[in-house]
């Protein structure tokens, strides 16, 4: 197993604080498996660096304050609806000796021939597949085969994926992961035309009728006024 380490600090702020402490760290916890639950600060660059080698689901010997290292994986982030930059990370300390459960990227690969030659749309269902295993035996992304997609009648199920007999994947082995859809025909594409007018036609003909309604609100508005005003004028003499 590849060792990634990445270098901690004990972080004694919290609440409101954490931001205006922050600087060029990012406020992270520690917590799982025989440890005792802890707030760090984790310099921002150094992450990024370790997180693109790493990502959710491989190992990171976490060192705290220079302590002894710490087997983690990234359990969960969290960021900045604006700036999308990282703003706080949770650790989860993992036994070496037991399994766990780890969501790993997939990886599509090969050319197939039902989109080169046949001129079909790949179809993915799963972007991503939750896997077991032990933490050293995760792996880091699992490549699928789209060269096994020759027609349309063809898709690729958990069972076509290859991995290695340590890593089990969480999934119904008959579910599809990815196939191909035979391209529109021209009659198929005229249909979709029409019902696209339709709708439209519909959107404007609401939209003609609201403006009418409106238009006789006011002039309703306008001849209740009038009809106030005539009043008045008879109270006045």
């Amino acid at each position: 197993m590849k060792t990634i380490k990445l270098d901690a600090k004990k972080r004694e702020v919290t609440g409101k604080a954490v931001r205006k402490e922050a600087g060029d760290n990012i406020a992270a916890v520690m917590y799982g498996n025989g440890i005792e639950s802890g707030s760090l600060w984790i310099n921002a660059n150094e992450f990024s660096n370790v997180f693109t080698q790493a990502g959710a689901n491989t190992v990171v010997e976490l060192v705290v304050d220079g302590a002894k290292p710490v087997n983690v994986l990234v359990y969960d982030f969290q960021t900045e609806p604006v700036s999308d930059d990282i703003v706080h990370i949770d650790f989860y300390a993992v036994n070496m000796k037991e399994e766990v459960e780890a969501e790993v990227p997939l990886v599509f690969v090969g050319i197939a021939a039902a989109i080169k030659e046949l001129g079909g749309t790949l179809i993915k269902n799963n972007d991503s597949l939750v896997v077991r295993a032990l933490p050293a035996d995760l792996p880091h992304e699992i490549e699928v085969d789209l060269t096994k997609l020759s027609t349309f009648e063809d898709n690729i199920a958990v069972s076509d994926i290859t991995v290695s007999d340590k890593v089990y994947i969480v999934l119904d082995e008959k579910a599809v992961v990815a196939s191909a859809i035979a391209p529109r025909t021209e009659e198929e594409m005229a249909a979709l035309d029409s019902e696209v007018d339709a709708d439209v036609s519909g959107i404007e003909g609401v939209a003609d009728k609201d403006v009418e309604e409106d238009e006789e609100g006011k002039e309703d508005e306008k001849d209740a006024d009038g009809a106030e005003s005539e009043e008045e004028k008879k109270e006045d003499k």
